[in-house]
């Protein structure tokens, strides 16, 4: 039999059981022809890997690819600024090189500012008072407007309490968003090529990417019938999509190696970074404040029963441990309505990332899927702080996760963080001192990131690891990532990434 390519001499993680480690692996049609001593038999153009590392593509399972594509070809980006002057000044020369109705910048971090505060109105007035400006913090859920940007989404129709400094959280902005013109269709599809290839670039193969209108779903459908996507695509839609989509009859799973229609997303809390991720205790650094429930308990069981009777998987942003028991329970009565188990329906939690024990405990039992991101643990250096360090105990407990047969897959929630698989990878594996007793193998973070990713998109059996008949998605890594300090493998690269032998 003759391959389309054959690697030899490379070190290859296969993720599978019966056979972890290969030498070579054969490429025919798309898909894994043969590993290790099966190569030997075969023809085809031979490629020789000099001993480099390779494993399967990474899955991104929580990732806003579009709105990073976006954000990087038209709004100012903030990531990195430390001082309110520092974003006063790109948001201007972002406004000089890229003229348009509206000033937008988005990633700053109020923590690391010199400040240690956000922007106000008036701070923004002083980039413009005659156009709109409009800063987003970098999880998503604070926004800072200038008068101006006020007044064109209407001062009475937004919360007396941020209309002095311009400041709001949660769905309170969403008059102002209204106001903001939408991508054109073209621009989403640019938009998703852009950033589509830049998460190729770093070793993703798979995104389950998160969308918030038609047209994003319309730019990833035209890419995909014109056989230009670089990447596959699990499509997570918003809560306020999913009826539409439900009423054109479709549902999870539906699609093709590609693309396909994945969960409906519902929000049950906020961040830790704005302080409005609904936990069972006060932040100890703002006594009296939990955190927001944007739903009651009867109103999230109902979304979710919602999802769960039409055929689709929920996938709920709770990142408090008050909003997950909300989730756990409003998973646990959709389940019981139908008699199922969460094994085969695999309804999953977004984020999950200050838990207690007892929620642990419940999502082990119930087999709820924790979509988790490594990237959190050193960016939200100031966690213990806000939450104490009795509860930093629970605070993105991937090893407890792992160890309790909860199934864990990994993304980056980028824009919040950096598309940069080895990043991502060096966090899950060095963590921060307060929690070296979470810390993951370099192995371990690549079955969650590759595995992980592929079960929770109902997709283990066809890709996730190398094994004969699944897709050939590969990374060919530049250095042993399974052998250098723990501290160079931030400084990894992929040098050759694969997907369908492409």
């Amino acid at each position: 039999m003759t391959a389309d390519l054959i690697l030899k001499n490379g070190r290859f993680l296969t993720l599978s059981a019966g056979r972890p480690w290969a030498s070579a692996l054969a490429i025919k049609d798309g898909r894994i022809l043969a590993v290790g001593d099966e190569t030997l038999s075969l023809d085809g153009p031979v490629t020789d890997l000099g001993g480099r590392p390779v494993v399967p593509g990474f899955t991104d399972s929580h990732i806003h690819l579009i709105h990073y594509g976006i954000s990087k070809l038209m709004w100012a980006d903030l990531g990195g600024c430390r001082s309110v002057a520092e974003m006063q000044d790109r948001l201007r020369k972002h406004a000089e090189k890229t003229p348009s109705e509206w000033i937008m910048g988005i990633g700053f971090d109020d923590a690391i500012l010199a400040e240690c505060r956000f922007p106000t109105r008036l701070e923004l007035d002083e980039v413009s008072r005659d156009k709109p400006v409009f800063v987003v913090r970098l999880c998503g859920h604070a926004c800072v407007a200038n008068s101006k940007a006020i007044e064109l989404a209407g001062a009475d129709k937004l919360p007396a309490s941020g209309l002095a400094t311009g400041l709001f959280t949660e769905n309170d902005p969403g008059p102002i968003w209204l106001k903001i013109p939408e991508p054109t269709f073209e621009q989403n599809v640019e938009a998703t090529l852009f950033a589509a290839n830049q998460a190729k670039a770093t070793g993703i193969t798979c995104v389950h990417c998160l969308i918030d209108s038609m047209s994003e779903l319309q730019a990833i459908r035209h890419l995909h019938e014109a056989d230009r996507l670089p990447i596959r695509f699990y499509v997570q839609v918003s809560y306020s999509l999913f009826a539409k989509l439900k009423d054109e009859g479709l549902r999870t799973g539906m699609g093709d190696d590609m693309m396909r229609i994945g969960s409906a997303k519902i929000f049950a809390d906020g961040s830790m970074g704005a302080k409005t991720a609904a936990l069972s205790e006060d932040f100890v650094n703002d006594p009296g404040n939990r955190g927001i429930l944007l739903h009651s308990d009867e109103e999230m069981a109902e979304m979710v029963r919602n999802v769960h009777l039409a055929g689709w998987q929920a996938a709920i942003h709770a990142i408090g441990d008050r909003a997950i028991a909300q989730a756990v329970a409003a998973i646990e009565a959709a389940l019981k309505e139908t008699d199922e188990s969460n094994l085969t329906r695999r309804h999953r939690i977004e984020h999950a990332s200050i838990l207690s024990e007892s929620a642990i405990e419940e999502m082990a039992r119930l087999k709820i899927l924790a979509a988790v991101q490594p990237q959190f643990v050193i960016t939200d250096f100031w966690t213990v702080d806000r939450i104490g360090p009795e509860r930093n105990r629970w605070a993105y407990p991937f090893k407890t996760m792992m160890e309790m047969e909860i199934p864990v897959s990994l993304g980056s929630d980028c824009p919040v963080e950096r598309l940069d698989a080895f990043e991502l990878i060096y966090r899950a594996v060095t963590r921060d001192e307060h929690s070296p007793n979470e810390r993951l193998s370099v192995e371990e973070v690549i079955r969650l990131y590759a595995l992980g990713g592929a079960h929770a998109s109902f997709q283990e059996s066809a890709r996730g690891s190398l094994e004969p008949g699944k897709l050939a998605d590969l990374v060919i890594l530049d250095r042993d990532i399974f052998s250098i300090p723990s501290s160079e493998i931030i400084d990894c690269r992929s040098e050759t990434v694969l997907v369908g032998g492409r």
